[in-house]
């Protein structure tokens, strides 16, 4: 077994084991633990966020905590396991959700109630109540990717760019189309830019829409996915031919490493593990030691990757011990200076 399926069973593992909540301690459920609600357990970067949560609370150390979410990506699911984790008590909880919307009046009743909620990866909805959102610039992203495939084109290339979207109408998604379009728009003027096409969450459902969507544009100078199942299936396609169309995607799984530690993929990581181990020390401490938590928009940073370090992050993801210790000193400077980070809550893309 090769080292991306080691990795890829420990997390499966791990994460079946969390159906009904991981814990750091025994009594899990007592007043005081901390929590971690996620959306879609399936996907590579909530397993991301999911360990980075448990390993931020571990790092401040007697503070029980818990991970939970749906197996995929089910909106009302996860509203009836909210609800669940309220009921728990927990000193705070922190929430992922592809739905702000659904969630907002239910976060704000559990505001109201003396439960502290924060958004991680996803921005949360005006009204929530909401004070604290810890994730990445997604506007900034699209521009990193739209820059870094503009880079792999003639400045006066014409054609059309492809740009699908895993959910078109999720704002953090939107986001990052309108990152990609803009830049492209300012860079390759000459070239016309179409989508966001969806291109669906479901992995099957995925890599079809992304194969109709080459099919229906056969001579497309790039195919540019926003969701992290995009990845998969842009690298399937890049791997299966040698068209010389650029492959970008945001997100990374071991298939587009590979493609684009050989130069024929271009990606930008959101670095999940990262807000999750923000998340879960900034609640830790706040639990254990009375600590307020920060109000405002902890900004996050995205990589870019490329064949320049491409090989760094195949490394990196080898095991949790080493993604550990590559976030550690930019998760040090984030919880102990936040306010070098702050942006207004209202920012938020």
């Amino acid at each position: 077994m090769d080292v991306s399926r080691r990795v890829a069973a420990a997390l499966t593992v791990a994460l079946l084991a969390c159906a009904a909540g991981c814990t750091g301690a025994a009594d899990d459920r007592r007043a005081g633990a901390v929590a971690l609600l996620v959306a879609g357990r399936q996907f590579g970067f909530v397993q991301e966020m999911t360990f980075g949560f448990a390993h931020g609370v571990d790092e401040v150390g007697g503070v029980a905590h818990t991970e939970s979410g749906p197996g995929v990506a089910d909106s009302a699911a996860q509203l009836e396991q909210f609800h669940a984790a309220e009921q728990a008590s927990p000193a705070s909880l922190a929430v992922f959700t592809l739905t702000p919307e659904l969630f907002a009046d239910s976060i704000g009743s559990a505001i109201t109630r003396g439960t502290p909620v924060i958004s991680v990866h996803a921005p949360p909805a005006p009204g929530s109540g909401v004070r604290l959102f810890v994730g990445n610039d997604n506007y900034r992203l699209g521009a990193m990717l739209g820059e870094a495939v503009a880079a792999r084109l003639p400045a006066t290339t014409g054609g059309v760019i492809v740009i699908g979207s895993v959910s078109p109408g999720i704002p953090s998604l939107d986001s990052r189309v309108a990152g990609v379009r803009d830049t492209l728009h300012r860079l390759l003027p000459t070239v016309v830019v179409v989508g966001p096409f969806d291109t669906k969450q479901e992995p099957g459902a995925n890599l079809r829409a992304w194969q109709t969507l080459h099919r229906a544009n056969p001579g497309a100078l790039a195919l540019i996915g926003v969701g992290g199942r995009d990845a998969n299936s842009i690298a399937a396609l890049r791997a299966a031919g040698h068209d010389p169309w650029v492959a970008g995607a945001i997100g990374f799984d071991d298939s587009s490493l590979t493609l684009a530690a050989k130069g024929r993929m271009v990606l930008v990581s959101t670095e999940t593990y990262l807000q999750g181990q923000v998340a879960g020390r900034l609640q830790a401490l706040a639990a254990k030691t009375g600590r307020p938590l920060p109000i405002g928009w902890i900004q996050t940073p995205g990589l870019l990757i490329d064949d320049r370090n491409a090989a760094a992050i195949i490394a990196r993801q080898f095991s949790e011990a080493r993604r550990q210790q590559w976030f550690r000193d930019m998760a040090d400077t984030i919880v102990h200076a936040p306010e070098q980070f702050l942006r207004p809550l209202e920012d938020a893309v």
